[in-house]
């Protein structure tokens, strides 16, 4: 019989009447048993965390990288400054003073831009300070509101074989101003609000189809083609584009725009 409490071993009654101490864990033989051995307790493991983190790291990088272009795009289009395609150097010396005849013509019979096949005969040379002297329609007004104070022009037989040139320059209040009104010039060419003029005037009061002008510095230099027999000429026609290549981009480029840097 095995009795006892909760906080005390059990007893068993012998023969005799004597209580044998009952040891938990300890056999008949007075052996204690062996104590089974107590479970260890293991770290809970998580296989997916080092994945988890490997793609928190990755996708951290990727955002990491696309705030980054895309700081660099907006930057970039802030600061990023659009000079027109047709513009120039800036001009240094002419632009203190009025031009003259002379600066742009000054031979007043030829003249012989480089490269050209030969001398261009000059017919007539003209300066004015009323802008809108050399212009048709709309275009005066777009030259006044840019603050132009003078023209100097000139009539011109290339030595081409029937073209007539009307070439010159427009004095404008600054840089900006000339490069904006070579912007607007296509617009109002284009959309017949208005021209250049051509010396000696003609006929008909319009310009002719073949137009080529840009803003070099302050000024905006320009020629008008036309036929001594009053055809039209196309705008694909190669002798035009010579002509004003040999006008616009070497003569009156070279004799009133000159870099900076040479100065």
């Amino acid at each position: 019989m095995r009795y006892g409490t909760p906080f005390r071993p059990a007893h068993r009654a012998t023969a005799d009447g004597g209580l044998v101490l009952l040891v938990r864990g300890v056999g008949s033989a007075g052996h204690r048993r062996p104590a089974q051995p107590r479970a260890r307790r293991r770290a809970r493991v998580e296989p997916l965390r080092p994945f988890q983190l490997l793609t928190r790291g990755l996708a951290g990088l990727i955002l990491l990288a696309l705030a980054g272009m895309f700081a660099f795009l907006v930057l970039a289009d802030r600061f990023q400054e659009r000079a027109p395609a047709t513009a120039l150097p800036a001009g240094d010396g002419l632009a203190t003073r009025s031009l003259s005849l002379g600066d742009v013509f000054p031979d007043q019979e030829v003249l012989r831009p480089a490269g050209a096949a030969g001398p261009y005969a000059i017919d007539l040379r003209h300066m004015s300070g009323d802008c809108a002297e050399a212009t048709i329609g709309g275009l005066g007004p777009v030259l006044e509101r840019h603050g132009c104070t003078e023209v100097v022009r000139a009539g011109l037989l290339a030595p081409y074989g029937g073209y007539r040139v009307t070439a010159g320059a427009f004095t404008l209040a600054d840089p900006a101003a000339a490069a904006e009104v070579a912007d607007l010039v296509r617009g109002v060419v284009e959309g017949d609000d208005g021209g250049f003029a051509t010396l000696p005037a003609s006929e008909a009061g319009a310009t002719a189809p073949q137009v080529g002008w840009q803003a070099g510095g302050h000024y905006l230099l320009y020629c008008v083609i036309t036929r001594a027999d009053g055809q039209l000429v196309p705008n694909d026609d190669p002798t035009a584009r010579r002509i004003t290549a040999e006008i616009v981009d070497t003569h009156l480029a070279g004799a009133l725009v000159t870099p900076a840097s040479a100065g």
